[in-house]
């Protein structure tokens, strides 16, 4: 009798084991169970996006704007992201076009979390802004219309004194959710 209760004693020590699915038994019909878990991340995209020229510019202050779609599944508040612009000729973080040699013309960045050119957020390069909102949450394409917009101001203070020459910048325009 020592010896059973010695086993029931090491038994019970035994971890026990809960199992998400279930097995059927034998018989004319069986039943099992699958639990299904997925998690789905914030997840944030842009499209629409179009390069800016100003051609020949003679008066100023000039300004250039580009809408985009913005697509957000995060969920407080729905359809939020964060923006972050970074200029390819940044000076710590002023948006900056350059020539073929080494004069820089300053100019400012904007976003607007709509699809309307107005000066909303004023951005830094390479600083992410606040929340913004207004990004679709149920269409990757916002359904055909664009919900935000990236805009530029060059003012006549910037130009003077830089030599005639055709000035370019990249900016790199990260979309994240947090």
């Amino acid at each position: 009798m020592s010896l059973f209760r010695n086993v029931i004693v090491f038994a019970s020590l035994l971890p026990s084991f809960v199992f998400a699915s279930t097995q059927g038994t034998l018989g004319t019909t069986t039943t099992g169970t699958v639990s299904i878990s997925i998690t789905i991340p914030a997840l944030v995209q842009v499209t629409g996006l179009s390069d800016l020229t100003i051609a020949s510019a003679s008066s100023f202050p000039v300004t250039a704007n580009t809408t985009a779609c913005i697509y957000s599944n995060v969920a407080s508040p729905l359809g939020s992201y964060f923006v972050t612009a970074s200029s390819t000729n940044a000076s710590t973080t002023n948006f900056r076009v350059k020539d073929s040699g080494t004069n820089y013309i300053t100019y400012a960045a904007y976003w607007n979390n709509a699809a309307a050119a107005t000066q909303t957020t004023t951005l830094a390069s390479g600083t992410k802004t606040a929340q913004q909102t207004g990004g679709s949450s149920t269409s990757l394409t916002c359904g055909g219309s664009p919900n935000a917009n990236f805009n530029i101001n060059l003012t006549a203070a910037a130009v003077e004194g830089v030599p005639a020459a055709t000035y370019s910048d990249v900016v790199t325009i990260i979309i994240s959710p947090t």
